[in-house]
């Protein structure tokens, strides 16, 4: 007799060549897809072309929710772990307020701060705390551009800090050390974790437009014909192998130069597994390369996996083609969707 109102939650990932929309109901272990879009940018770097691709995915998507998520990453955000002597709540503020002014490049005074202390067990004499802080003209105009496409935004998150939270929500009852690798067009974010213990992120600039950047140079083609190469002939041109192969070298490097990174912290530890997405997770051979230089073994994944999906309502061969596309946007829902 009375109706019940299904609350869902949008996730926005607003990328450089395109917009993905995820919209989910439910909660962890009950999650159900509800809407799934993906908008190109027609002009990169251009306002109104983004605005338009954000309209495009929810218009897409109907009468859906409006309740959104977004998020940012790149070199407008810094994320870092700071080891204190164990201080009252009230400390803790000014603490971080100036070893943080002391380690981001950029003015903290301009920024949005968050922190969080990690679990302190009662006889210890200190505290790990995980620092974010995020420039607040980046925050501000994702908001704005949400808000202008109609949606309610709820949150804005760091790209791979929140993968690492929907990839250790996944593995809840593991112990390992768990390293995510989200390759995206301008960026890739790398995230290490072991649950309970302070996270690793960093992004590198290192990500699709190198690699198509790399096939135009060696060809002599322009960016365009050089995506399209790209796309069709990155296995059977062996000049297209080439210039790749060179990028994913310096792409593996960075991200085996991370792991090392983490393993000489206090807390670090082996990185036990490697999850790859992002719409350039699937380009030939950087799974093998990765696993070979590290050592570590390498899979595939999406927070899709995750999500009960209507094969009624959704084409399943779709859904599984845009996976890797849309796992930030999906994380996004997912995170909201658990606090």
């Amino acid at each position: 007799m009375f109706a019940h109102e299904t609350r869902t939650v949008v996730g926005l990932d607003m990328g450089s060549t395109s917009v993905k929309l995820v919209e989910l109901s439910g909660h962890p272990g009950t999650f159900r897809l509800e809407n799934l879009a993906l908008a190109v940018i027609e002009a990169p770097r251009d306002e109104a072309a983004v605005l338009a691709a954000v309209r495009s995915a929810r218009d897409a998507c109907g009468e859906g929710g409006r309740r959104a998520v977004g998020s940012v990453s790149g070199p407008h955000v810094a994320v870092r772990s700071f080891h204190f002597p164990r201080m009252a709540e009230k400390d803790v503020k000014g603490a971080i307020w100036y070893e943080g002014s002391q380690v981001i490049a950029f003015d903290i005074a301009d920024s949005y701060v968050d922190y969080t202390a990690m679990e302190v067990t009662p006889d210890s004499r200190t505290m790990n705390v995980l620092f974010v802080a995020a420039m607040k003209a980046e925050v501000d105009s994702k908001v704005q551009l949400m808000k202008s496409c109609g949606f309610d935004p709820r949150s804005i998150g760091v790209d791979a800090l929140v993968l690492l939270e929907a990839l250790l929500a996944a593995e809840e009852q593991s112990a390992a050390t768990l390293a995510i690798m989200d390759v995206g067009a301008r960026t890739t974010s790398i995230g290490i974790a072991r649950r309970g213990m302070v996270p690793f992120m960093r992004d590198v600039d290192i990500a699709g437009d190198t690699y198509t950047r790399a096939i135009g140079e060696l060809l002599g083609i322009d960016q365009k014909e050089a995506e399209k190469v790209k796309m069709t002939e990155a296995i059977t041109n062996p000049a297209v192998s080439q210039a790749a192969g060179g990028v994913t070298r310096h792409l593996v490097g960075e991200v085996s130069r991370s792991i090392a990174y983490y393993k000489s912290r206090d807390d670090g530890s082996e990185v036990d597994r490697i999850y790859l997405c992002g719409g350039g997770s699937g380009f030939p051979n950087l799974p093998e390369v990765l696993e070979e230089v590290t050592g570590i073994r390498v899979l595939p994944w999406s927070p899709l996996e995750l999500v009960e999906i209507d094969e009624s309502r959704f084409d399943k061969a779709t859904v599984d083609h845009l996976a890797p596309f849309v796992s930030l946007a999906a994380a996004l829902a997912m995170v909201e969707g658990v606090h």
